[in-house]
């Protein structure tokens, strides 16, 4: 990278964690080592297998890829970088792009727009006051209880994937990711990850192993379903859906609820319990985004955001008042057995808890 632009970085960190925002701090220790190594392997130089573990420790990666990518994709990855910016592998990239195989495609377009991101990094560190606005999108969807401060909130970016994920840490992106939710509108996507942070959850104390699957992907459900809210629909609304949200998260929502259903009544007449794994692969590995936003949608559809917002805390209610919905729904979405609703209920009576836990990261007004 030029060398100008790495003390550039520090000197407005600086400013930043000495400013009135020291509320929230952002990172870019990841997107600033990106720069330099693939300034190397421009030049034909290789990536070590010690300059790559060295990239991967800095935190604004670790944490990032832990809940993201396999050590098998960390390494189709790695080979992509160096395929992509080594120009003696030129005609190798070439056929990869044509073949569009998705790593080459992602990568490329780091190399390909990268003045356009670090253009964006300059000008987030310069005005970190202007993340402020993922606090408004968030607290659309909470309820008045939850609209408070994350203190001492870490903001992490990288060069590494397209995604996001809020994590105990922080708050992890990948400018990719983030460029592309603010050709729809700015801050959509910090905003749905805020939604993690501040939105409560109960405690529902030593969960036993035959229930954790369907809890678990409950849970995952409503947590996506909901702050999926904030920024789905209006992606989903670009012209010709060319992030293929229907496509990946509602058209084969009724499908997977059907499914979940036929495991909920299997259970209820004294089957084996369904795996956290069967729901993983059951909701293609998207973490409850599938149903979720389907669920909720037709929840706010048809009148009921603000029990949604109230009973953001609770996945059995978050089951109950999408069964509520879809019941008045002329769409006539899928509806849950009276068999799985009522296992459903008995659960909720099994794991009643009196009070509410913290949100995934600790918050104050």
């Amino acid at each position: 990278m030029p060398l100008f632009f790495r003390p550039f970085l520090i000197l407005l960190g600086l400013l930043l964690a000495a400013g009135p925002a020291r509320a929230q701090t952002i990172n870019v220790d990841a997107v600033t080592r990106y720069w330099e190594i693939t300034e190397g392997l421009r030049q034909n130089r290789p990536l070590t297998d010690q300059m790559w573990q060295d990239f991967l420790e800095i935190p604004g990666n670790k944490i990032y890829v832990r809940g993201i990518y396999s050590a098998a994709n960390l390494a189709a990855y790695r080979r992509a970088i160096e395929v992509v910016y080594m120009p003696r592998h030129d005609s190798l990239l070439q056929v990869k792009l044509k073949n569009k195989v998705w790593y080459y495609l992602m990568v490329n377009d780091y190399k390909e727009r990268e003045a356009v991101y670090r253009n964006y990094v300059a000008n987030v560190v310069r005005n970190p006051g202007s993340r402020d606005m993922m606090y408004q999108y968030a607290y659309e969807y909470l309820p008045a209880r939850a609209h408070t401060k994350v203190p001492d909130l870490q903001i992490y970016y990288e060069a590494l994937g397209n995604d996001a994920t809020s994590q105990a840490e922080g708050l992890f992106y990948s400018l990719r990711a983030v460029l592309d939710a603010n050709e729809v509108k700015p801050g959509l996507l910090e905003g749905h990850e805020m939604h993690h942070q501040l939105r409560p959850g109960k405690d529902f104390g030593t969960i036993a192993a035959e229930d954790e699957g369907l809890i678990g992907i409950l849970a995952s459900m409503q947590n996506e379903g909901i702050a999926d809210l904030i920024d789905k629909p209006l992606t989903m609304g670009m012209p010709g859906d060319p992030r293929g949200i229907r496509e990946w998260a509602m058209a084969p929502a009724p499908g997977f609820i059907n499914k979940m259903d036929s495991a909920i009544q299997a259970r209820a007449r004294g089957g084996a319990p369904a795996t956290g794994r069967y729901y993983r692969q059951l909701s293609n590995g998207s973490n409850g985004h599938l149903p979720g936003f389907f669920m909720s949608s037709v929840i706010e559809k048809n009148g009921y955001k603000k029990q949604l917002l109230t009973t953001c805390d609770d996945p059995f209610a978050f089951v109950t008042l999408y069964q509520k919905a879809a019941k008045k729904d002329k769409s006539h979405p899928p509806l849950f057995s009276v068999a799985s609703i009522t296992y459903l209920n008995q659960l909720a009576r099994k794991y009643a808890k009196p009070r509410p836990a913290p949100a995934s990261a600790s918050a104050a007004p």
